[in-house]
């Protein structure tokens, strides 16, 4: 049986920095200034086509601002990833959880696949905007919740329960149209990361998926034949290498 693919969706909440300074604008504000750091509030998961999205977040009857636990957590998750999605991830997330790693002397990962959304709805849309809620929008597939702007992170900074079970809300549904706004763009995704896990049969390499449809022949500029699939689940298109005894046929 073919072992299929783990995909694994996520996205992170953060706390503000607080600093002081001297005016509104056009401040250049020193690292001294800074009175509080940031830290991880919640992370929200979802494994492809599984119903329940997962959340590790603040205990706030133990502490607001340490997020060791989430850390920890989210390190065991990654652990069992193929392949990890998110929106911003690369630039953002990703890198602000391997900060509070090193911070908590937590021991990095081998390196995981990732595809990050943002960078494919640059790579090969043109959408007006490439923010998740616009192209969830878009396509029809959902939207953000609404937060209330920086008051519901200024309230889940003194410790209010209720604040955070909505931010968990709120990074719940990013999860929710992330993966449909992934699936929606998987097929127009010319270097998703190879995923195919059986060696002995032809599988599709975004999803590993048996069923296919066989297309043309077509030959590349170094004289290499390749056949042509289309993938029956996520519709991804790909080629392999025909075999020797298919390409002296097409060359007769």
């Amino acid at each position: 049986m073919n072992k299929q693919p783990k995909i694994l969706f996520y996205d992170i909440e953060t706390s503000q920095l607080t600093s002081r300074h001297w005016a509104l604008y056009n401040q250049n504000i020193q690292t001294r200034s800074i009175q509080n750091e940031w830290h991880i509030i919640c992370i929200s998961y979802k494994w492809l086509h599984e119903k329940k999205v997962h959340t590790l977040s603040l205990d706030f009857d133990k502490s607001t601002t340490d997020d060791y636990d989430i850390c920890k957590g989210i390190k065991k998750v990654f652990k069992e990833a193929d392949l990890i999605v998110a929106h911003n991830g690369d630039k953002f997330d990703w890198k602000k959880i391997m900060a509070r790693w090193v911070y908590h002397n937590i021991n990095p990962l081998p390196p995981i696949l990732s595809v990050d959304t943002l960078k494919e709805a640059r790579k090969a849309f043109k959408f007006t905007s490439n923010k998740l809620d616009y192209i969830a929008q878009y396509l029809k597939v959902g939207a953000k919740l609404e937060t209330g702007g920086l008051f519901l992170w200024e309230e889940c900074a003194k410790g209010n329960k209720k604040a955070l079970q909505k931010m968990v809300k709120y990074c719940n549904v990013d999860i929710e149209i992330l993966e449909k706004i992934y699936l929606k763009m998987r097929p127009f995704m010319s270097n998703h990361p190879n995923l195919s896990t059986d060696a002995d049969r032809v599988s599709c390499p975004s999803c590993g998926s048996h069923r296919k449809l066989k297309r043309n022949l077509r030959r590349t500029k170094a004289g290499i034949y390749r056949q042509q699939y289309k993938c029956k689940d996520c519709k991804c298109h790909y080629t392999l290498r025909a075999p020797e005894k298919t390409k002296s046929l097409t060359q007769s």
